[in-house]
């Protein structure tokens, strides 16, 4: 019996002088939701990897695992703790040699944002549990979630009326490049379109027939300046955002072709956003989408430098729809302008039809 006692002493010295060794350089730890866009609410799964590569177990692991603050996570039985800027979700854990410990959580986050996954805080212990050690094992993966379509019921009716009046107008349009023929001048056409070749073929003044514009083309244009100095309301270009989703989603529903062009400043490495040539289709939506789900509440030129860059860009007679957090006068005053620079109509949805107070500093942004 006492030579038992004495193996056993025996053994639980070896283990603990074993477990003294830092055993952290030989973990690893992996932290990434399956999916790198989402729906507000909608579920996804998070998976978690925990890795010993020693040929030793490792007796004990405590984690500190710091997950976005706003995660709802399903689950029973999880050691949650919520903190200022993130939550923490605590666990300990016991790893065999060389084995690679997976879990995967349910989760879901409720509002439009882009959120980070920052790693995790890992501490070892010795054998008998009299000393413990800790390392930061830093990432930063990332999830962005979309912004939910807008709530406006009158939203479908106001764009329907909108996009078919420049469905018609587009049949009034003639585009110069597509030619059909020549038809004899009746002295109501622009010299321009005389066709001097066919004329002097024919003996008697002659233009060119041109055919109507075949594609309907949209320009939307997302403004995120409230106008005010030292003012943005997160409450109003939140809605814009959804205003913006809700109005593309609507033209890939008509299979109108449309560019989008705006001065909201985007979280993250993402390129260049502020423009995006006309497209239509899956691709061209959900870069949108992205950019929408990165989008913070401040913006990179004011809203006069946005439309004058609309002016710039703008074909003649073509449409546009403009997302704005909020109207004034001077904003429809630079609409009007830009409706006759371009000769065509501009669609202005605002977030709010409240306006600011009149006490307000209603002032031009730096550019």
């Amino acid at each position: 019996m006492l030579l038992f006692f004495l193996l056993l002493i025996l053994g639980a010295f070896l283990l603990e002088r074993a477990s003294l060794k830092d055993e952290l350089p030989y973990i690893s730890y992996t932290c990434r939701p399956d999916r790198r866009q989402t729906e507000p609410g909608q579920p996804f799964t998070i998976t978690t990897a925990l890795t010993n590569r020693r040929r030793l177990p490792v007796a004990f692991l405590r984690l500190e695992e710091q997950l976005p603050s706003l995660l709802t996570i399903k689950g029973e039985g999880l050691d949650l703790r919520r903190k200022p800027d993130f939550l923490l979700l605590c666990s300990t854990v016991f790893l065999m040699p060389k084995e690679i410990l997976t879990r995967k959580i349910a989760a879901s986050l409720p509002k439009r944002g882009r959120y980070i996954f920052r790693g995790a805080l890992i501490y070892a212990g010795d054998f008998l549990g009299l000393q413990e050690r800790g390392r930061q094992f830093r990432q930063t993966e990332e999830i962005v979630v979309y912004p939910a379509a807008a709530k406006n019921q009158a939203l479908p009716q106001v764009l329907g009326s909108f996009l078919g009046a420049q469905s018609v107008r587009r049949f009034i349009l003639e585009d110069p490049v597509l030619t059909l023929g020549f038809r004899e001048y009746t002295g109501h056409e622009p010299q321009r379109s005389i066709s001097w070749p066919q004329s002097l073929a024919k003996d008697r003044l002659m233009v060119r027939q041109y055919d109507y514009t075949q594609d309907l083309s949209v320009t939307v244009l997302l403004n995120t300046d409230c106008g005010i100095k030292n003012y943005q309301d997160p409450l109003l270009i939140e809605e814009a955002f959804s205003l913006a989703r809700s109005v593309c989603e609507n033209l890939e529903a008509k299979k109108i072709r449309y560019s989008f062009l705006t001065n909201a400043t985007t979280a993250g490495a993402m390129g260049q956003w502020s423009f995006l040539p006309a497209g239509l289709g899956r691709q061209h939506f959900y870069t949108i989408m992205e950019g929408l789900g990165r989008a913070t509440y401040d913006h990179k030129e004011s809203c006069s430098s946005l439309l004058k860059r609309a002016e710039k860009r703008g074909e003649q007679g073509q449409a546009h729809i403009l997302i704005t957090p909020r109207q004034s006068p001077r904003l429809a005053a630079m609409v009007k302008r830009l409706e006759a620079l371009i000769g065509g109509k501009v669609c202005l949805l605002s977030a709010s039809g409240t306006a600011i107070p009149e006490t307000a500093e209603e002032e031009e942004a730096p550019a």
